[in-house]
């Protein structure tokens, strides 16, 4: 059976973010109570399986059935939990979170009332991952659902398309490498590509250089705020400047003599805090740590024989996109650019076109080798002829896994736990 329609998840090392698309009408963000950005916190008890924010509460507070740090904890293969009396590797949480949300998109978007099972072949699942997340996690992630029996499944290349949609608008020319920089969680990542077809040739990572020097000066000063406020908090500070840098990016957006308002911690919960600018500014004179940012710069450029002005440098997140970072590059390199809000929109938009122009399925495809430095050109070789179709009897079989309760739309308030269906009453 054909699908017309499609669910795409954004996932990085902190969250998973959700749209969907269904008989190509717009995209649009796929909530299941406030956002469509889900922190990656689990939560796992008896048979009560939560994903999100009510789970990241549980975590702070140490409650043992709570998981976070899901990438670090999967590298741990004694690491397990148990749902409905079976033990589970940890690293399947992230399924079980994941097909929650597609149940609920199958019964509260598409209206209808069957249960997920009967769609995995089939179902139009795309990943989008951030440059945070590794190739190896990349692979794990795909693994978990390809093994559920999710083969409507692929990978989105993302820089393609955006070097694409800024090509068209005359932002990038044809004959340049680009240098796509993002901060993530105060973690620098340099992606070098050849040109605007998007071919990898070297990358780099900072960690401590994610943001604009004044956005993370910010976020110091109102941690130190806050603990100062509340002594009996007990914080790791290096953790909270890293999750406020995209609250303090906004912030800096216009500035007042006098920064206050309630900020957000990696915990959910709300403080109130109180900087001036003046001391923002004091501060800024005394901070000389951009150095490492030209160094690993001129060091991928250099090994790939690349000179700054054959280079443009894209500045692809708001922590990074501002006009202190950007005019401290350009001293240096001719060409930078900060990507906008409506370019990424764009990308987005090309992104959900491609998959409903595809018919929401995905070709087989020759698997695909790991991106190989270049080598001197050989000719091209011929491919073989493609395989006939599979038969249905080919078709690997989809592992069972046991069904999540399904969640019907509830005017539910902030973060509440769902309940599953009753048990049905024992027989005596």
């Amino acid at each position: 059976m054909a699908m017309g329609f499609c669910v795409l998840a954004k996932i990085s090392k902190r969250t998973v973010t959700f749209w969907y698309q269904s008989d190509s009408n717009p995209y649009a963000p796929l909530k299941m109570r406030e956002s469509n950005e889900i922190p990656l916190y689990f939560y796992v008890n008896g048979n009560d399986f939560i994903f999100g924010a009510a789970a990241r509460e549980r975590f702070y507070k140490n409650d043992p059935y709570a998981y976070g740090n899901y990438f670090e904890i999967v590298k741990d293969p004694t690491k397990h939990f148990s749902i409905y009396g079976n033990k589970k590797p940890v690293k399947q949480l992230f399924y079980y979170g994941v097909e929650q949300y597609l149940s609920h998109f199958l019964n509260t978007v598409l209206y209808k009332s069957d249960s997920i099972e009967s769609y995995r072949q089939q179902f139009p699942l795309r990943f989008l991952f951030e440059d945070d997340i590794e190739a190896n996690e990349k692979s794990l992630i795909e693994n978990l659902f390809q093994e559920a029996g999710y083969f409507n499944l692929d990978r989105i290349g993302y820089h393609h398309t955006l070097f694409n949609i800024l090509t068209q608008k005359q932002i990038l020319s044809n004959n340049k490498a680009i240098l796509f920089m993002n901060g993530i969680d105060d973690v620098l990542y340099l992606n070098l590509y050849k040109g605007v077809k998007a071919e990898p040739i070297g990358s780099a990572k900072l960690p401590g250089q994610g943001a604009d020097p004044r956005v993370k000066i910010l976020a110091d000063m109102i941690v130190e705020y806050i603990i100062l406020q509340n002594s009996y908090l007990s914080i790791n500070k290096d953790t909270e400047i890293a999750f406020l840098l995209p609250f303090c990016a906004a912030l800096l957006q216009n500035i007042s003599p006098i920064i206050k308002g309630e900020a957000e911690l990696s915990d959910g919960n709300q403080y109130w805090f109180n900087v001036r600018e003046r001391n923002l500014n004091d501060r800024l004179q005394y901070y000389a740590n951009d150095g490492m940012i030209f160094a690993a710069t001129d060091d991928l450029l250099r090994a790939n024989n690349l000179q700054a002005d054959g280079v443009m440098i894209l500045l692809g997140s708001e922590e990074i996109s501002t006009p202190y970072f950007s005019d401290k590059l350009l001293k240096k390199y001719h060409h930078v650019i900060a990507l906008q809000p409506v370019d990424v929109k764009d990308t987005m938009l090309a992104i959900f076109e491609a998959i409903a122009n595809a018919g929401y399925s995905v070709k087989a495809k020759v698997p695909t080798a790991p991106p190989v430095l270049p080598r001197p050109a050989l000719p091209t070789p011929k491919l073989p002829p493609p395989l006939p179709p599979k038969k249905q009897s080919d078709v690997p079989k989809p592992v069972n896994i046991p069904r999540l309760p399904e969640i019907k739309a509830t005017p539910n308030t902030k973060n509440n736990p769902v309940k599953p269906p009753p048990l049905p009453p024992k027989k005596s």
